[in-house]
C-alpha cells in the first residue's frame, strides 16, 4: 500500500556543538526523495557555530525549524522536539548520521492505516567514510510482545534511531532516567514498543551510523559504564509496571547481560562493585546465557573473570 505525500513526517534532530555537520546533514534532507518532512533542529546549549548554521539554513527553506535549549542532554532535546513536532510519523536522526535518499518514503510506505505503529528498517556502521557493517534485518511484522522479547535479548536493537513511529505513541507517558545520558534511548524505546501494537520490519539499510573515535559511546569513563548498568535497572522498573512481566522475565535477565556487556566498553568495574554483583547474581543464569547471541556470552564471562581478577589484586 502506497501513502501520499499527505502524511507528514517530523525529523527530531538534537544539536550539541555540531556545527560541521549541519551543512551536510541538511543537504541529506534536501536530497530524499519524500519532501513532505519538517526537520526539528533542538539546540542543546551550544558554544560552537551550531545556531549560527542552523538559523543561515533556515532562511532557506520553511521545513527547516530551530530551538534552542540550555544544555540538558540528548534525551531532553528529543523531549522538546516532539513537543513541537506537527507530522503524522516521527523519527530520529543523530546531527552527524545520514539517511538514504528513499529513507523516509520506504519507511512511510510501510505503514497501514491501523495496526502499524513502529518501522524498523537495517542500517549500516560507517567509519572514515567507509561501510564495516551492513546490518540487515528479516522482513516482517510483530507484535509488540513477540519483538520486546527480541529486543530484550538482543535480536534487535533498541536504539531509537534508524525506526519510524506513528506520533500517537507519543501521547502516552513516557518516563526518562534522571542524571543518566547512556541508555536513554534504549528506556525511551522499549516504552514505545510497549505501546505499539505492531512492529513491522523492512530488511534494507535505510540509515547510516557513522562512528567518531571522540563520541561518547567510545570514551572510557567509569561514570558512563555506571549509567548503563543504572539504565537496565530504570528499565527493569518500567517492565514491572506491565501485564506481561511475569513472561518477559527470562528477557529481561538477558537484557541486564546485554547491558553488562555494554558497560565494559565503557569501562570494566571491578565484580564486588554493586550494580555488577547485583547483575551477575540476579541476573547471570544459564536461561538468560541461552537467550543472547554466544558471541556475547563468551565476552560477558572473559569480562566478568577479567574483573574478579581485577577485585581481587586491589
Amino acid at each position: 500500500m502506497q501513502i501520499s505525500n499527505a502524511m507528514k513526517v517530523s525529523i527530531i534532530i538534537p544539536c550539541y556543538n555540531s556545527s560541521s555537520y549541519i551543512f551536510r546533514c541538511i543537504s541529506n534532507l534536501f536530497a530524499q526523495t519524500y519532501t513532505k518532512w519538517e526537520a526539528i533542529f533542538v539546540n542543546d546549549g551550544s558554544i560552537d557555530d551550531t545556531l549560527n548554521r542552523l538559523q543561515n539554513c533556515s532562511g532557506k527553506d520553511e521545513r527547516i525549524k530551530i530551538f534552542s535549549q540550555p544544555n540538558q542532554g540528548a534525551a531532553k532535546a528529543r523531549e522538546l522536539g516532539i513537543s513541537k513536532a506537527t507530522g503524522d510519523y516521527i523519527t530520529f536522526l543523530d546531527v552527524d548520521d545520514t539517511l538514504s535518499a528513499d529513507a523516509l518514503e520506504k519507511m512511510v510506505n510501510a505503514f497501514d492505516e491501523k495496526n502499524v505503529d513502529i518501522v524498523v528498517s537495517g542500517f549500516n556502521i560507517v567509519k572514515r567514510n567507509k561501510i564495516v557493517k551492513r546490518k540487515t534485518l528479516q522482513r516482517g511484522e510483530l507484535d509488540n510482545l513477540t519483538y520486546l522479547k527480541r529486543v530484550l535479548s538482543g535480536k534487535y536493537g533498541w536504539e531509537l534511531w534508524a525506526k519510524m513511529y506513528r506520533r500517537e505513541l507519543f501521547l502516552q507517558p513516557i518516563k526518562t532516567p534522571e542524571g543518566i545520558r547512556i541508555g536513554e534511548d534504549a528506556s525511551v524505546f522499549i516504552q514505545l514498543v510497549i505501546y505499539a501494537k505492531r512492529i513491522r520490519i523492512l530488511s534494507e539499510q535505510l540509515y547510516n551510523y557513522i562512528q567518531y573515535s571522540e563520541s561518547a559511546s567510545h570514551t572510557k569513563s567509569s561514570k558512563y559504564a555506571e549509567e548503563t548498568l543504572q539504565a537496565a535497572f530504570f528499565i527493569e522498573k518500567i517492565l514491572k509496571e506491565t501485564l506481561f512481566y511475569d513472561e518477559i522475565k527470562g528477557e529481561i535477565d538477558a537484557m541486564f547481560l546485554l547491558f553488562y556487556s555494554n558497560s565494559t566498553r565503557k569501562m570494566r568495574l571491578n565484580s564486588n562493585h554493586p550494580l555488577v554483583r547485583n547483575i551477575i547474581v540476579t541476573h547471570g543464569n544459564i536461561s538468560a546465557m541461552r537467550r543472547i547471541p554466544l558471541l556475547k556470552v563468551i565476552y560477558i564471562c572473559i569480562s566478568f573473570g577479567l574483573s574478579f581478577i581485577q577485585c581481587h589484586k586491589l
